[in-house]
């Protein structure tokens, strides 16, 4: 009896050593900083562009410049941007302590004051949230489907996340590892 439990468990063993082998990887995204293409260099976030504050008027874009800082691009009205804002927010949690800054960027298009204030009380936001009043910021980088996340290093070269799938957010959190180190 002895002799056959050691077999089982020698069996157990090695069929689970080879079920471990054959555990895909997480994937993870190829996204590369974002060029200009004009000059093919990294492109720099412009931190003098016009934002105006929601969640605190006096606040400005500039307050946020040379620091690593994650930015959240959306419309209050998407259900995608309300599925996908508490992740952000507490990804933004989880890294503050690392030497992380999260914002929001609400877009303008016909999108009121009143609506982001409401998207703040409805989902709790507790990262400073500004509107795109000029709708400035939105074109300059590239938009057009939201929500967007932009990882911003502390030189303003920034990463643009088109998706929060799972190998973007793979890469997000690989990228956050690796930049906040260096601090």
């Amino acid at each position: 009896m002895r002799m056959l439990s050691r077999i089982f468990t020698l069996i157990a063993f090695a069929a689970a050593m080879s079920f471990a082998q054959f555990a895909p990887e997480p994937q993870v995204a190829d996204i590369k900083l974002m060029m200009d293409s004009k000059t093919e260099q990294p492109m720099k976030m412009d931190f003098s562009k016009h934002l105006s504050g929601i969640s605190d008027p006096g606040i400005m874009f500039s307050h946020f410049a040379n620091r690593p800082l994650l930015i959240y691009y959306f419309s209050p009205k998407c259900p995608h941007c309300q599925k996908h804002f508490p992740e952000i927010q507490n990804l933004i949690k989880e890294y503050e302590a690392k030497g992380l800054t999260g914002i929001a960027i609400g877009l303008n298009g016909g999108i009121k004051k009143n609506d982001i204030r409401l998207f703040i009380d409805q989902y709790h936001a507790v990262i400073p949230v500004f509107q795109d009043t000029d709708s400035e910021f939105g074109p300059a980088y590239g938009t057009g489907y939201i929500p967007v996340v932009y990882l911003v290093q502390k030189d303003g070269t920034f990463y643009r996340y088109e998706t929060l799938n799972e190998a973007n957010m793979n890469h997000l959190r690989a990228t956050l590892n690796t930049i906040l180190k260096k601090q």
